[in-house]
Order: C-alpha cells, then structure tokens, then sequence
C-alpha cells in the first residue's frame, strides 16, 4: 500500500476587521464596530532568548537556550476612511458642533486685500459661522456699502469671505452682519486620549480554504506612517495602525478559532 499523505492547505486571506474600544473609567469592553475594508492585516511575533554556554571545557559550547521573552504585535492598513476610522488615526474623539439660528450685526474684522476669512472663527468655534445668509459689509464707520463681486466674494455655505485685492476695501477693520441658520456637523477632536485600549476581531473569509477566527481581547491601537490630505496621484487613500498585543490578567493574548462542525 502506498503512502497516504496528508493535502495542503492553500489560503488567500480575507476578511472584515473589528475594534471593541474599551471604556477609559471600568476598562470594559464597549461592543465591536466594523473598520470597513482593510486590505492587510498582519500579525509580528518576536521572541527572545536566553543562551547557556558551558565552560567546562576547551572549547565553550552552547549547552541550554530558553525563550524567556515574547512581544506580539499587529499592523492594519484600512482604507475605509471614515470620520469614526480618522478619529482612531488622530487619536481623537468625535463630537457633535451644534450651530444655533442667530443674526450677527456690525461685527468687526480686520482684513487685508487678497485674503481669505473664515465668518464667525474664534478659539471657541474654530471652524466658524457656516450656512449664512442676508451678508452686508460695510466700512469701519458703516457709510460705505461694499458691492458683492466687486469688492468681495463669499462662499455663503462654508461661511468664507475673499477680500478682492482690486476693490474698494483697503486693509483696515470693516463691519459685517449676516444671518446664520441652525445647522449641525461632526467633528473630530484631538488630544481626547492619549491612548485606545480594545479588542481585535477577524472574521475571515478566505478564498478557498478553511475559514479561522482571530480574537486579541487586549490591544492598544496606535496610528503609523502617513494620512495624505492632499496628493497628486490619483490613489485611494490608505491609514495605517500598529497593536500592541497584550496577555489579559485572565486570558490569552490571541484565540484563533476554527470553523464550527456543521451538525
């Protein structure tokens, strides 16, 4: 009789991705969000060792070796850029900007002729007043009326203001009212944590082979390389994050399960 020996399994892996964020206060698990489509994920393992040498000899020989360290890690390139995903990158916290209906009368801005500004922006509300309507603006002593397309142009949705350089508007304070509608956006804040602790899911979906589930109950994500804002290539942008895969007090630091047997 021949020998029988064992197939080979082939994988081509793929997958979808989930981060359980961690509560700051109790350290609990929140529930799992999907990352969206993340083209690699890849797990690093380096160990390292202790080496004996005897010296009883001439000649000093290797006698025992022990691995005695053990540092898992993890990187995840996703190119799901989403507001929760760049939240994780800059490490910052997503919240809700309210603007509420209000006309502002005869406010003062000092311009220069050629530049750009930004209706409403304070240290309180950085990115302005958007969505304004009814918009006059008038010199310092409020007699003279600048004309629209003339003196100025505005973007009326994001609230921008460009002073034109050939106009009648010297550099100088001017006054400006406007209405502004109640709107809402979202906002991402950084410097909300200095760190996020949470689990990693796999749920694999590979291409002709077995399907096995990993599952990191403690990790910390951190961002890596490089988020283009703006670029020349005509390329889909990718984030990239780096774990840490840490041991819990009552756990494993990776579970890698196989699939369930059809009953």
């Amino acid at each position: 009789m021949a020998l029988i020996h064992s197939s080979n399994e082939y994988q081509i892996p793929r997958g979808r991705l989930y981060w359980d964020p961690r509560d700051a206060a109790t350290d609990a698990l929140t529930g799992e969000e999907e990352f969206g489509n993340c083209p690699s994920f890849t797990i690093a393992i380096e160990t390292e060792k202790l080496e004996h040498f005897s010296s009883q000899t001439g000649l000093r020989e290797k006698d025992d070796s022990r691995v005695v360290q053990v540092d898992r890690s993890a990187t995840v390139t996703c190119d799901n850029v989403s507001f929760d995903n760049l939240a994780k990158y800059l490490s910052g916290q997503v919240e809700t900007v309210s603007q509420t209906s209000d006309a502002v009368t005869a406010a003062t801005l000092a311009v220069i002729p050629g530049r750009f500004y930004q209706l409403g922006r304070s240290d309180t509300n950085p990115a302005g007043d958007r969505n304004i309507s009814s918009l006059v603006i008038t010199d310092s002593t409020a007699t003279t009326t600048y004309v629209a397309g003339t003196d100025y142009a505005v973007d009326l949705v994001k609230g921008r203001l460009q002073i034109i350089d050939a106009g009648s508007i010297v550099a100088g304070d001017i006054k400006v009212s406007y209405s502004k509608a109640a709107k809402s956006w979202k906002r991402i804040k950084t410097g909300a944590a200095s760190e996020l602790r949470g689990a990693i899911r796999v749920v694999s979906d590979n291409a002709g082979a077995t399907n096995r589930d990993y599952y990191m109950p403690l990790c910390i994500l951190k961002p890596a390389g490089e988020l283009p804002v703006i670029a020349e290539e005509a390329e889909y942008v990718t984030m990239e994050f780096e774990l840490e895969v840490l041991t819990p007090p009552n756990g494993a630091a990776i579970y890698l399960d196989d699939a369930p047997v059809a009953e």
